[in-house]
């Protein structure tokens, strides 16, 4: 709850606007609101009938002949307690949502003082679950995007894992295939090594054959004179 000069002149503002804008419609129906439960806790008011209290209020407004005394902001709900320059009567007001909905009238600040101080401190009570109620809200968003963008980052994980996947399957098919290759490789060198020592060997051999066979040439006999 907070009660401060800010709040008063803003409280100020927002009576004189929704008095003037809203009297009409909450004299011409009952209060859409249920009475709380101070009012037998703060003693009994001058006039118990909100709807004329409002227009008297709003009367007293135009005619600058109220002043504020106290506000407080709890959320939607807001309260103010004002106090009239001729004499001592004393207006207790609560709004919800910057509209007021109820207003209490005393001839006695004390008990109007009792009042503010009760309405505004269930105010703050009821407050406190509405501002819960629109933390959670908040938080739920808050889930929400985050949820979102967890889905799109794991969603962009997935895409890489696939990838890596499919990367890693074609690299070992890769691999089986350089495997396979060089293994053909090895065998076909094996089989030209070992044709190129046997064509060797068939050189050294005839190399050696027409060696030995110069040695094996004939001699021509010489002619006898």
């Amino acid at each position: 709850m907070t009660d401060n000069p800010s709040h008063t002149r803003l409280l100020a503002g927002i009576l004189a606007i929704q008095l003037f804008v809203c009297a009409p419609a909450v004299l011409a129906k009952p209060d859409p609101v249920p009475t709380p439960g101070f009012i037998a806790d703060a003693g009994p008011a001058v006039d118990p009938s909100s709807q004329s209290l409002i227009a008297e209020l709003q009367r007293r407004i135009e005619d600058a002949s109220v002043r504020e005394l106290r506000a407080s902001v709890d959320g939607d709900y807001g309260t103010a307690l004002l106090l009239a320059d001729d004499k001592v009567l004393c207006y207790v007001t609560l709004l919800y949502q910057n509209k007021i909905w109820r207003v209490l009238r005393f001839d006695n600040l004390g008990a109007a003082d009792a009042a503010y101080r009760n309405a505004s401190k269930q105010n703050g009570a009821i407050a406190g679950d509405t501002i819960r109620r629109q933390l959670l809200a908040t938080q739920i968003r808050q889930y929400e995007r985050a949820i979102e963008d967890a889905q799109v980052r794991a969603e962009a994980l997935n895409n890489d894992m696939r990838l890596v996947q499919a990367q890693r399957l074609r690299m070992v098919e890769d691999q089986k295939t350089s495997r396979a290759e060089v293994q053909t490789a090895e065998l076909d060198s094996r089989a030209a090594r070992a044709q190129l020592e046997k064509l060797r060997r068939e050189i050294r051999r005839i190399e050696s054959s027409l060696a030995n066979s110069g040695e094996m040439l004939p001699v021509a006999n010489k002619s006898r004179h």
